[in-house]
């Protein structure tokens, strides 16, 4: 009884609009059960109870009406009206944008812009497309810090839409197609944020393979223009198999694909998706795709992962169903021609891999040649390059991130790690360096304005070795959420924060896992390689857990720590939280030893040690520092 009461209610209500939900969801149903259907399955579908009224809209203003599970319209008219809760009114079509005197466009970029904090990256790749292409922006609207004025502002030219915050990436885009014309589109480039936040330089990867070069999008143009065959597009590398990838979504892609009217087969094929859902399609592809998954069908108060993640795959899948090629693009080599292909690439792995580590394995073998030029002289960046220059620092790019320096009595290895920090490719927002020397560091090196100098003077109470002293010191001058520890006695190429950085954007703590040494008065190397923790050199955290967790190793006891400064071990194996060992990377780091200044305790430091390798000639130190080797030799 009371589930009719309550249809009632709504029935009664100026915004329960029956003919027009019965027209728009039922057609062909008798109206007089419209209210009862909007009760029970309507509102959960996200269906609307009128054209003045949004289900959707009105529960993602009200969120404890959403996880109450209260019908929208029915809260509204027992509590909400009183309440002064705000409506918003359904989502209305969007106009084309009009150019006067430019060619009618063929093709749409349609961009997410949730994270506001790539909005420079998506600003970068939209600057390529040439200037009849219509761009339009969505955003979610009733978002407290996103607007059409902020949309309008971040994206001149762009039409701002918009959109309920469901679905993801995936629903903001149905929503979009949903609401513009599409009469008259060729193709349709998709772009987005991402629903999980990925790093920066990785987010740059997933960019480039799909747009690059204005030359590239023009190739892509031209091939989606010359070849109706092609329906879908995107970087190589990126495009992933599609089988793999399936193990919580095949139910709801066999579905969808009924839907579409595609072979039930076609899960088992050789077919792929585009990581990160950045790619071309296609109109003939999107038209399809509209017509089976439609935005509504990410209900309000519900956890749509799993649609969401079936909606990234669904364009691959439909397009290997519909017989369709692919056009391939490289995100590592932009010059490299676009290919066609019928599917799946051979060199593509048939395994599901974890998407940060898919982008981090594209950022190694990015940076791997990078570094190997500057190595050999053929790109600039070691040797007399590296030294401090404030205005080069003034218009270097900052990361949010610190590095932490514990030194002492070592002036000459300092000014080396001076090098080393003001040459980084990405700048720190800060740099602490704690000293505990006999002498004052500052008494013999001017240090830049942007470092914080931690002057910690040696004391009788202090431990055989005082790394643990310093760096809980440092720790408590820490403001940047991302930390990378720079030794000063250690050489780290230019391009270590770059590389590394990307990583604490998905664990608390990070590190490379080969560690090298070179013994610079002894002439001889070595490498080590522990299979559960690294150097602390190379180590980077998040602050949080992993500080808190570094901070009680500096505390401890143990005899290994206070006799030897073996930070790393303890901590890597004390930390339970979030932990990730880098296991391919190029030399972007070699901890030197034997070098001038207060010698250091830990494995390592005694050239006697039997795994080190003699370079009595220094090739291996030519090999690894390049240029740069003419800052410890002689």
């Amino acid at each position: 009884m009371r589930r009719f009461l309550a249809a009632a209610r709504i029935g009664r209500s100026p915004y329960f609009d029956r003919s027009w939900y019965v027209r728009r969801y039922l057609p062909g149903a008798r109206p007089v059960f419209a209210a009862l259907h909007y009760l029970r399955e309507g509102a959960a579908a996200g269906f609307d109870p009128g054209p003045g009224f949004s289900t959707r809209g009105y529960l993602a203003a009200h969120p404890d009406v959403a996880v109450a599970g209260v019908n929208p319209l029915l809260h509204y008219e027992r509590y909400g009206r009183a309440e002064g809760r705000e409506l918003t009114p359904p989502l209305g079509p969007v106009a084309r944008p009009e150019r006067e005197g430019q060619q009618a466009a063929e093709m749409a970029v349609i961009v997410h812009a949730y994270h506001t904090e790539v909005f420079d990256e998506l600003r970068r790749a939209l600057a390529v497309f040439p200037e009849h292409a219509d761009i339009y922006v969505s955003y979610p609207r009733g978002s407290k810090t996103h607007d059409e004025a902020l949309i309008r502002d971040a994206f001149p030219g762009a039409v701002p839409v918009a959109v309920d915050n469901l679905g993801q990436d995936v629903g903001a885009f149905l929503q979009v197609l949903e609401r513009i014309d599409r009469r008259g589109y060729r193709a349709y480039c998709r772009l987005g944020s991402q629903a999980e936040r990925l790093p920066e330089p990785l987010y740059e990867t997933l960019l480039r393979g799909a747009v690059g070069p204005a030359e590239r999008v023009a190739e892509i143009v031209q091939i989606f223009r010359d070849r109706p065959e092609v329906l879908l597009g995107g970087a190589r590398e990126l495009f992933r198999h599609g089988p793999s990838a399936l193990p919580d979504t095949a139910a709801v892609l066999t579905a969808l694909l009924g839907k579409a009217g595609g072979p039930s087969d076609a899960l088992e094929t050789d077919w792929g998706f585009f990581a990160g859902a950045v790619c071309w399609l296609r109109a003939e592809l999107v038209e399809r795709l509209v017509g089976c998954l439609r935005a509504e069908e990410f209900g309000p108060g519900q956890r749509d992962g799993q649609l969401a993640q079936a909606g990234e795959r669904l364009p691959g899948l439909l397009a290997q169903a519909m017989g369709g090629q692919v056009a391939l693009a490289s995100c590592l080599d932009p010059k490299a021609p676009v290919a066609v292909l019928p599917g799946l690439p051979p060199e593509a792995p048939r395994r599901n891999i974890p998407m940060t580590e898919l982008l981090g394995g594209l950022g190694t073998r990015w940076i791997t040649p990078a570094v190997a030029a500057m190595a050999a002289g053929r790109a600039p960046g070691l040797g007399a390059d590296r030294r401090y220059n404030p205005a080069a620092r003034a218009a270097a790019p900052v990361g949010e991130y610190a590095i932490l320096t514990p030194t002492g009595d070592r002036p000459e290895a300092f000014a080396q790690c001076l090098r080393m920090v003001a040459t980084q490719s990405l700048q720190p927002r800060e740099w602490i360096v704690v000293d505990d020397g006999a002498r004052p560091l500052t008494e013999d090196i001017a240090l830049p304005d942007w470092a914080t100098y931690v002057r910690r003077a040696p004391g009788p109470q202090d431990p055989p070795h005082t790394l643990p002293c310093n760096v809980l010191a440092g720790l408590e001058q820490l403001t940047a959420e991302r930390v990378l520890i720079f030794e000063d006695d250690d050489w780290y190429s230019p391009l270590y924060a770059e590389f590394l950085l990307p990583w604490l954007d998905s664990f608390d703590l990070v590190g490379l896992n080969l560690i090298r040494y070179y013994h610079l008065q002894g002439r001889a190397w070595k490498h080590g390689f522990q299979p559960a923790h690294t150097a602390f050199a190379q180590s980077g955290f998040r602050r949080g857990p992993a500080s808190e967790c570094l901070a009680r190793v500096c505390r401890s006891e143990n005899a290994e720590i206070r006799q030897q400064g073996l930070i790393d071990r303890h901590w890597w194996h004390g930390f339970e939280g979030p932990k990730y060992l880098i296991q391919d990377h190029p030399a972007l780091h070699l901890g030197l030893k034997g070098g001038a200044g207060r010698p250091g305790l830990a494995s390592g430091h005694d050239r006697a040690e039997v795994d080190y390798i003699p370079d009595p000639e220094g090739a291996y130190l030519a090999g690894v520092l390049g240029p740069d080797r003419m800052y410890y030799e002689g």
